[in-house]
């Protein structure tokens, strides 16, 4: 969902703005519907790790099938259906993995511990992450977007996934003591922890603050064909180097927050969204590749801030000891607008295309006053933690 690779390999086949904002639209609503799913059929597990494992390599088979496929057939009239039929697997993938394997790390580490954990985590995936935008960019210079530069992508992106998820068999989880002989059925303890939700005034405001991520999001998701399209920015570049980038910010940020634990959670949010802000400023008033590549950066540094802090904050507000439901629920009360904004920011690119860099700057607008809406919100959270 992150990577430039789609964006422009999607208008390589022929996508209008309104499909490329699909591809977070898609991710939302598979996050968001699945995720409740996978909260109900696996709150009761007291042990999740082979649930966790199973269901990353269910998320990774439609995009190595699709890899595969490519290498076979090329671009064919239907490559983009059948991408986003693909596309659609994966999220729903995604969206059962996600409360399960949010509750197994905050599970298998001690609160004290969860944040240089995760920090320790993170970093690997990004370091994973930033190796493969080098990767990118060697095969789009070589092979530019055809379909087998793309075929090694995607086939590659499944086979790595399926890889990951079998590390989870290292770790070891301590039994969750929640439920019992006597203790009331599944359904009922999902209904009290969903009832537990709503009336978590700290949660709700805390989702709130989201708003900022689905503004970075619908940036992450345009930006580069803004760049390639009316900036004079190399295609492979932005396929390739604004990954790097983006990845090098989750890195030093996941060490500065995370391995050095510098700030409390709620500063270490406050940090990022101000960031975003700032960004958004940069792409409005500065469009020049060093003004791409820095925001690349900061988006990074907003990302991995959230990925890192997200699951421990939900864990915090939360109260209780397994935390799945509220990661179920999470997903499913903000996917209005996280499947809807990055939609709406493409209607209005394809809308507003006569009016060429000005239909991107108005986008930038409309995204900076989300990122103020999400700061407002955080503010209001408490966190009962050391101001640091």
């Amino acid at each position: 969902m992150e990577s430039t690779f789609l964006q422009l390999f999607l208008r390589r086949l022929g996508a209008s703005n309104f499909l490329i904002g699909l591809i977070p639209t898609l991710f939302y609503i598979g996050l968001s519907v699945f995720s409740l799913f996978s909260g109900f059929f696996t709150s009761h597990l007291k042990q999740k790790r082979l649930a966790v494992i199973i269901l990353h390599i269910f998320a990774a088979v439609p995009m190595l099938i699709f890899g595969i496929f490519l290498k076979f057939t090329g671009f064919i009239p239907s490559t983009l259906k059948l991408f986003f039929a693909a596309y659609a697997l994966f999220s729903v993938g995604i969206g059962l993995i996600l409360p399960t394997w949010q509750n197994y790390l905050v599970k298998i580490f001690t609160e004290d511990k969860v944040i240089s954990a995760h920090s320790v985590m993170w970093i690997s995936q990004s370091l994973g992450k930033f190796l493969s935008g080098f990767i990118i960019l060697k095969i789009i210079s070589k092979y530019s977007f055809s379909s087998e530069g793309a075929s090694m992508i995607f086939s590659l992106v499944g086979l790595l996934f399926v890889v990951g998820s079998l590390m989870f068999f290292i770790t070891k989880e301590a039994q969750t003591q929640r439920y019992s002989e006597n203790a009331p059925s599944r359904l009922k303890t999902f209904i009290n922890d969903l009832r537990a939700a709503f009336h978590n005034r700290n949660f709700l405001f805390f989702l709130g603050s989201e708003f900022e991520q689905f503004a970075v999001i619908s940036i992450l998701s345009f930006y580069a064909n803004y760049a390639t399209q009316y900036c004079s920015v190399k295609p492979y570049l932005a396929a390739g180097l604004f990954v790097v980038l983006n990845y090098s910010g989750s890195i030093i940020i996941n060490i500065i927050f995370g391995w050095l634990g510098f700030l409390s959670l709620k500063n270490k949010y406050l940090t990022a969204k101000s960031l975003s802000l700032l960004t958004i400023t940069l792409l409005y008033f500065f469009p020049t590749l060093w003004a791409f590549l820095t925001a690349s950066f900061l988006m990074g540094v907003s990302r991995g801030t959230r990925s890192l802090v997200y699951a421990p904050t939900v864990k915090k507000i939360s109260g209780i000891a397994d935390s799945t439901t509220f990661f179920a629920i999470a997903p499913i009360l903000i996917m209005p607008f996280g499947a809807g904004i990055p939609l709406l920011a493409g209607t209005f690119l394809d809308r507003f295309s006569y009016l060429g860099t000005e239909a991107y700057r108005l986008m930038f607008l409309g995204m900076g006053v989300l990122v103020v809406l999400g700061i407002i919100f955080l503010v209001k959270v408490k966190l009962n933690e050391p101001e640091t």
